[in-house]
């Protein structure tokens, strides 16, 4: 029987439904309230974000994983980084002060327009729409770091696992590829939050619209690190680090991914 929250693989078609379904999301939320749905803050909702002090907490994110990446080998800056699930380009400009190019890519135009314009003075930062359930737009081994932070979470695992094998495509040989992903749900999870994650998806979906108030709302979904290992395996990459990380949420189990692209 399938988790709650977790997804089974399925037909190209079913992917490409759950892609639009997503994307519908994102550019909502991208419309309403982008930095909010990015860092999803209680106290900053309805476009209560300074934009710097939410760029500000993007530092913190990435000196974590160069942290990481150092450990795992790595030396010096990147030539080029590729942000999967960029948003509003909160990490890419973090990114940009330890690589001398940065693409960034979201699925969402709103989210694509409006980082524009917060990284406008940043002529090593571009940002662009990934319209699409693979990266077809780069050519392989373009980047020498494949990374994405609280983006593959909020997706289907068939989605999560095609963007892993792209990663592993796009990534240069001997490069790196580091993202993070939550792998099991709060497991003393109030009762209420217990009896919503076991709602079929558009139950569950329909219910947190009305609770929060707003047309979009985003899931959560868990996958077992084996299944991750396994993939990104038969993408050609070697996993280095795993390590734990707490920016799913309170009580949520989730890990930091570094691989090494095979040469």
């Amino acid at each position: 029987m399938t988790e709650p929250g977790k997804q089974e693989p399925a037909s190209d078609d079913l992917a490409t439904t759950e892609f639009a379904a997503l994307r519908d999301t994102w550019q909502a939320l991208g419309k309403d309230d982008p930095l909010w749905a990015i860092l999803t803050d209680p106290d900053r909702h309805h476009q209560r974000w300074d934009v710097q002090a939410f760029l500000a907490t993007g530092e913190a994110d990435v000196a974590r994983y160069e942290t990481l990446l150092r450990q795992a080998g790595h030396a010096g800056d990147f030539a080029s980084v590729l942000d999967f699930g960029c948003g509003v380009g909160r990490l890419s400009l973090a990114w940009s002060r330890r690589a001398a190019a940065v693409t960034g890519v979201d699925i969402a135009p709103a989210m694509i327009e409006r980082g524009r314009q917060i990284v406008a003075s940043d002529p090593s930062v571009r940002l662009l729409v990934n319209d699409g359930v693979d990266l077809r737009q780069f050519p392989d081994g373009m980047f020498d770091l494949a990374f994405s932070h609280i983006c593959l979470q909020h997706m289907p695992w068939r989605l999560a696992a095609g963007y892993i094998a792209e990663f592993g495509r796009v990534t240069a040989p001997d490069g790196f590829v580091a993202f993070q992903l939550p792998s099991r749900g709060p497991s003393r999870a109030p009762t209420r939050r217990r009896i919503v994650d076991s709602l079929p998806l558009p139950v569950r979906t329909r219910y947190r619209r009305w609770r929060r108030g707003t047309a979009a709302v985003f899931d959560m979904y868990y996958t077992p690190p084996e299944e991750v290992v396994m993939v990104a395996d038969a993408a050609g990459l070697e996993l280095l680090e795993q390590q734990s990380d707490d920016s799913a949420g309170v009580g949520i189990e989730s890990y930091i991914y570094v691989f090494r692209r095979r040469a």
